[in-house]
């Protein structure tokens, strides 16, 4: 009895791979795949089918192939930074997008673990509404690699890391 149960198990669980394997190569063309398709780099986040989040609609589909996606990040809460190598004449401009409808605590913090910038970002709830904000302080900040975290009430974060040079 515990055999039979054992190899049904098995069995089913490798239809169930394979069902998995046969739906992720539905959802990317292989032979759609250009990693050096000319795309903006404009931050307009999509969830493609295989549950990666891309930076923009012509990066999923033509660099990566991607067949089928929808609009806003795959988590619903994401950011992004430009340019991520900051020169002391550069502003960093963050993108902030979400649909949970509640604000979020916004942090950078230096490789020493010193807390150097706070900000409280507004609420949002559709992703086609996105926060975006420069941050001309950071000529002020010394040399070094930076964390900028993200994260909301409900207990949701994201981090990056951007370099002052």
């Amino acid at each position: 009895m515990v055999r039979t149960f054992f190899k049904l198990f098995v069995f089913f669980g490798l239809n169930l791979l394979g069902v998995q394997k046969q739906a992720l190569a539905q959802c990317i063309d292989p032979l759609g795949v250009n990693p050096s398709a000319s795309c903006p780099t404009d931050y307009v986040p999509v969830c493609g089918c295989d549950q990666v989040t891309y930076r923009n609609q012509c990066v999923a589909q033509y660099r990566n192939g991607v067949l089928t996606f929808i609009e806003g990040p795959c988590s619903g809460f994401e950011f992004d930074l430009f340019p991520s190598f900051v020169s002391q004449n550069d502003v960093l401009r963050v993108t902030f997008v979400q649909n949970t409808g509640m604000p979020a605590n916004f942090f950078i913090i230096d490789s020493f673990g010193k807390l150097v910038m706070q900000r409280t970002l507004p609420a949002r709830d559709q992703f086609n509404d996105p926060f975006v904000f420069d941050l001309p302080e950071i000529i002020d900040l010394r040399q070094g690699t930076y964390i900028v975290m993200i994260y909301n009430a409900k207990g949701t974060y994201r981090y990056k890391k951007f370099v002052r040079f």
